[in-house]
């Protein structure tokens, strides 16, 4: 019964919602169409979830159900909460002006994953390219009442011109490769779609004037987040962690490279370490498939985690078309419903082949291969995969991100990462986040300004200053997400301890590990009910 209802309303939530149906898997008709622009849709959806919510307390009793499917009507709880913060208080609906995740992230997503043939998949595309200059005028009803964010709506109006570039992208690359009629139709399209777009640019541009400077939701907003959260602490405590680890970090990093190449600094050791690459961007890419079956095998063959051997991960050269958008490297999950589970890895091959070790080098290669495959991101996605949609709602970033860097800790116990080069590029790495922890926080409770923390991430991370301000950027549009990845390492070893504690020496590696990848993105607070209960759940 329970089952049944959350199917029914995935099929109401999916009429409003087509570009989710796209994201899940399910295509057919959803490809075609777009959904509405406005703000009334997402009011909508957050009807959708009470109408939800109260359906489920008059028609049934939650301690009636089993463990799963409580934990999925908690799930459901808590995105309504947490999509009543974002739109009545963050308003990012229309704080910020930017279309270009609407159409192009969705296009785009069509266009790299090979779910049915290039043919019907660019029909499809023409067909949604014809409906956006209704979905941008639309979109700009949602900016009549505040004034959005001077920032935001910049980085708007950069963004939207280079949508175009995508979208040539797609019409030159397919030319030869469909029918004539769908050629047609996409170039009839992408021809309408100019005036639009243009008239989108100048709507941005009129907005400038009206805009404001602050973008920083303020400590109250932000205590309030953290703590929907329920991630266990204050965000005074997360800044302290931050703290902590970033001190820790760079003492073993210090350690690290004295130990690589004693009386050479850091700076120099690092550039050592990444000059041990490839010789050409082709060796470095079969040496990425390589690695990453060798996780693969290491993870069956120490029973770190369940493997299912229909699922594929992909390794590939980004398409030209595609290298403006993905300058390093891209994971290109599998949808939901895809079947069977296959993902692309996509590398981008360097401009300046002096470049290729940055990126390309043997230890750098290996950590990918654990983070982005086995046993982290691929692993965990296809696998979570399987559950119940309910548990796509879940908002544990904490997981979604946290679970990749505490794979590289636990593989590297496991003997996978033993060597001390692959040791320092893990730790440069995650001073990284450690960084990222501290200035989420500070951001977004608005005591640090933009250019602050540009300087911080520069001098901490040796970041190029131009990579510093994109980073920034996005951080000051995620408050909260930033800090999500070695918060969430930190979170899933302080369960294991947990675990491990309760369980003595019944306690098994890759039933902790299996527990997590089938129960989706969970917040810890849930995950930890998971474990509580003693169950391996898979619903």
């Amino acid at each position: 019964m329970f089952e049944k209802y959350c199917n029914e309303m995935l099929d109401k939530f999916l009429e409003r919602n087509p570009d989710f149906g796209t994201y899940l898997g399910l295509h057919d008709p959803y490809d075609y169409l777009l959904p509405e622009g406005s703000t009334e849709r997402l009011l909508g959806n957050l009807h959708w979830l009470n109408d939800f919510i109260t359906h489920l307390n008059e028609t049934m009793n939650k301690d009636d159900l089993s463990v799963g499917h409580r934990i999925n009507w908690e799930v459901i709880e808590k995105a309504y909460e947490l999509s009543k913060f974002s739109f009545y208080k963050q308003r990012m609906h229309e704080l910020n002006p930017d279309a270009t995740e609407d159409i192009g992230g969705l296009i785009f997503i069509m266009f790299t994953r090979n779910y049915t043939p290039l043919e019907k998949r660019v029909d499809a595309i023409a067909a949604r390219i014809e409906k956006i200059p209704n979905f941008l005028e639309e979109f700009h009803s949602r900016f009549n009442v505040v004034p959005p964010v001077k920032l935001w709506t910049e980085l708007a109006i950069e963004k939207i011109q280079n949508i175009g570039g995508l979208f040539m992208f797609i019409l030159h690359s397919t030319n030869g490769k469909v029918s004539n009629e769908v050629y047609e139709r996409l170039t009839t399209a992408m021809e309408a779609l100019q005036p639009a777009l243009k008239a989108h640019i100048d709507w941005l541009h009129s907005l400038l004037p009206k805009t404001k400077e602050e973008w920083a939701i303020g400590r109250k907003k932000f205590e309030e987040l953290i703590q929907l959260r329920e991630v266990g602490m204050t965000s005074d405590e997360i800044y302290r962690i931050g703290v902590n680890y970033l001190k820790k970090l760079k003492s073993e990093r210090e350690e690290l490279a004295h130990q690589i190449a004693p009386g050479k600094s850091v700076e120099e050791v690092l550039t050592m370490v990444e000059s041990n690459a490839p010789k050409t961007f082709e060796d470095g890419l079969e040496f990425t498939r390589t690695i990453m079956l060798k996780a693969r095998d290491f993870v069956q063959e120490k029973h770190i985690a369940t493997v299912y051997p229909e699922d594929t991960l992909l390794v590939e050269e980004t398409p030209v078309f595609l290298t403006p958008v993905i300058p390093f490297a891209a994971l290109i999950m599998p949808a939901k419903f895809d079947k069977p589970q296959i993902g692309i890895y996509l590398v981008t091959k360097p401009k300046d082949p002096a470049n290729l070790g940055k990126h390309l080098n043997y230890s750098s290669l290996k950590l990918t291969a654990v983070h982005e495959a086995y046993p982290g991101h691929f692993l965990q996605g296809a696998i979570s995969n399987r559950g119940s949609f309910v548990r796509l709602l879940a908002r544990g970033t904490e997981i979604t991100e946290g679970w990749a860097f505490y794979c590289e800790e636990m593989m590297a116990e496991a003997g996978f990462i033993n060597d001390l080069e692959t040791r320092l590029m893990q730790v440069n790495e995650m001073i990284w986040r450690a960084v990222r922890v501290i200035l989420d926080v500070k951001l977004s409770r608005g005591e640090m300004t933009f250019d602050d923390a540009v300087k911080i991430l520069v001098e901490e991370t040796g970041m190029s200053e131009d990579a510093a301000q994109a980073e920034v950027n996005w951080y000051t549009q995620e408050p909260g997400y930033p800090l999500s990845y070695l918060l969430g390492k930190h979170l899933i070893l302080k369960l294991k301890e947990e675990v491990q504690q309760q369980m003595g020496d019944q306690f098994d590696e890759r039933f902790f590990n299996d527990t997590i990848t089938a129960n989706g993105y969970l917040p810890i607070s849930l995950l930890r009910q998971v474990f509580t209960s003693n169950q391996h759940l898979t619903s």
